[in-house]
């Protein structure tokens, strides 16, 4: 599924997203520098998405309308919209803005990191020099970075707790997946494979399916957030010792 300038790509691509954000985190200290880097980050991802419209323009070709850029149908195209909401809120300490970074966090990792491990489009048409493939993969290395730094600024705190918010947040995205196929069905438009719901995303995998990948991530994060605890926070601090807390404090009522 790779090739070298793919795995080059990747390798170059995730070593510069680690050093933006070790640097980022020992130099940028002010909120407002902050937001401005999760603002640059979200608008750049939006135009890097965008952009083939006009370099196919200016190139004397019809531009290739993308329906991903009508719509946000795909998990990434999801992420990219909502990081770039929440990089404009001015209330960071609303319930709103505490869903979102949750939900963009956890699904802009996974939707930046597939999107550039196992590009489809690269896949397709493993061709770096082509503008159109190129795209595709920089708006998910600059999607990847953004959603990064929502921790790395100090606006999210990883813990076994979110699981909460981020089984609804994947819940709301099915749902937003359903209502988009409906609307498809009533202006009776053909259905690409919104949200992954109507087919499986690569036919080489075939237990690979809306379900597995929902219930996998849901597993892959929680094992994740129950290691970091682990390593990040004291006993007392961890998930379990809280719960224990919580429990004695029931039987104490």
């Amino acid at each position: 599924m790779s090739d070298t300038n793919h795995i080059l790509f990747t390798l170059i691509s995730f070593l510069a997203i680690v050093t933006g954000l070790i640097l980022a985190n020992k130099l940028v200290t002010k909120k407002e520098t902050k937001k401005l880097i999760l603002k640059i980050s979200a608008v750049v991802t939006v135009i890097i998405h965008f952009s083939s419209l006009y370099t196919e323009y200016f190139s004397g070709i019809d531009p290739d309308l993308e329906r991903s850029m009508i719509l946000p149908l795909y998990p990434c195209n999801l992420a990219m919209w909502t990081l770039l909401v929440l990089a404009f809120m001015k209330n960071t300490e609303s319930k709103v803005f505490k869903f979102l970074c949750v939900f963009t966090f956890y699904l802009g990792i996974f939707g930046g990191i597939v999107g550039i491990v196992i590009n489809e489009i690269y896949i397709n048409d493993p061709n770096l020099a082509d503008w159109g493939v190129l795209k595709g993969l920089l708006s998910h290395a600059t999607m990847l970075y953004g959603c990064l730094y929502i921790v790395v600024g100090g606006y999210l705190k990883p813990r076994v707790s979110n699981m909460f918010l981020v089984f609804v947040g994947l819940m709301a995205m099915f749902e937003y997946g359903i209502i988009m196929i409906f609307i498809h069905s009533i202006f009776d438009i053909s259905t690409p494979n919104i949200m992954y719901i109507l087919e499986k995303p690569f036919e080489a995998l075939g237990w690979l399916n809306v379900a597995t990948i929902g219930v996998g991530a849901l597993l892959l994060i929680f094992i994740g957030l129950v290691i970091y605890e682990w390593i990040a926070l004291k006993k007392e601090d961890r998930w379990y010792t809280k719960i224990k807390r919580y429990l004695e404090t029931k039987k104490a009522k």
